[in-house]
């Protein structure tokens, strides 16, 4: 290949969904390296098993395919499994000089993928090109928890200790966040607090209007201090300023990248996790956090546990970033 048709750069694969992006960028942040972000979405071909792709960009929209072009990248990062043909296409293109770093196990194909990083969760054994990680990478570190203390210091600084955040996911596709979770919820949190303290709460896209009723009900029987916002207020999200403040963060476990940024904060984690709406693959995860330290079940903890409560915070995006470094870029 002409050396015209490559360039050392790095291509960040980001595709319509969030929490995808959430784990691309957290690698772009900690490799502390401009890179170029290739925006785009998918068509209904995306539907497909990655074993129908292969290595292809037909499964995104057209108008999105003309940026994928020479001069190619020396590598490519993405996560999901949709994004995998993808990389595996711009790999081709480039006559194997780009690298493909695969975030999450994309099934098949993926012997040609360079590297991929899947959680210990997903049990993916005996693959050479598998790297395991205990959580998704992310944004969150030591720098953006002190910049969102102070930025929301104003409206949470205040609040009475111990400050508890609660966040709120909702509906999966084969479970529902129901009413009496809701309850069962803010009963625990009751518990846990006892007489005093504050309470910071957040509900998410997949939150349903019957889990947000409730909510609103449980609040206005409450004896502390609690603030709430709803993902479809029109006001700024707090959720980072949620994280940086609290002592406590209770989260429902539906959301593995809601339990990593956690960890990625360092502050003390519970999990509420209702067997009858937790995936055997979720459950796996949050076994993995309690037997480590880094979590504990909600019905589990007691307040006066708190002051023990202390891990090292997880910068899965620094390991990541570094095993990147010093494979393909030094």
């Amino acid at each position: 290949m002409n050396n015209l048709n490559r360039e050392n750069s790095i291509w960040l694969l980001l595709d319509d969904r969030d929490g995808n992006c959430s784990q691309v960028l957290g690698i772009e942040q900690a490799l502390n390296i401009k890179c170029i972000k290739k925006k785009f979405q998918y068509n209904f071909l995306s539907r497909l098993p990655n074993i129908f792709l292969q290595n292809t960009i037909a499964h995104i929209k057209f108008s999105d395919r003309k940026q994928f072009k020479a001069p190619w990248p020396k590598v490519i990062i993405g996560c999901g499994r949709k994004s995998a043909p993808i990389g595996l296409w711009i790999k081709k293109q480039s006559n194997n000089y780009s690298k493909y770093i695969q975030i999450m196990w994309p099934s098949y194909p993926y012997k040609n993928i360079d590297l991929v990083f899947t959680p210990y969760h997903d049990e993916i054994k005996n693959k050479n090109n598998v790297i395991e990680i205990l959580t998704a990478p992310n944004i969150f570190n030591e720098k953006l928890i002190y910049e969102s203390y102070n930025k929301w210091n104003n409206k949470f600084g205040a609040l009475v200790s111990p400050k508890i955040s609660v966040i709120i996911g909702g509906d999966t596709k084969k479970h529902k966040l129901s009413i009496n979770h809701i309850k069962v919820l803010f009963k625990n949190i009751n518990n846990i607090l006892i007489d005093k303290g504050s309470v910071m709460i957040s509900s998410s896209r997949r939150t349903s209007k019957e889990s947000l009723i409730q909510i609103k009900k449980e609040i206005k029987d409450f004896k502390f201090k609690t603030i709430f916002w709803d993902v479809k207020d029109n006001t700024p999200n707090p959720y980072r300023g949620f994280l940086a403040h609290a002592d406590l963060i209770i989260v429902t476990g539906d959301s593995v990248s809601i339990c990593s940024e956690v960890c990625s904060a360092g502050k003390p984690l519970l999990i509420y996790a209702p067997k009858d709406i937790t995936i055997n693959k979720h459950n796996k995860f949050h076994k993995l956090l309690i037997e480590k330290g880094i979590a504990k079940y909600l019905d589990d903890f007691k307040i006066k546990d708190l002051n023990n409560f202390i891990y090292k915070p997880i910068y899965e995006s620094e390991n990541i970033a570094n095993i990147i470094k010093n494979k393909y870029l030094i």
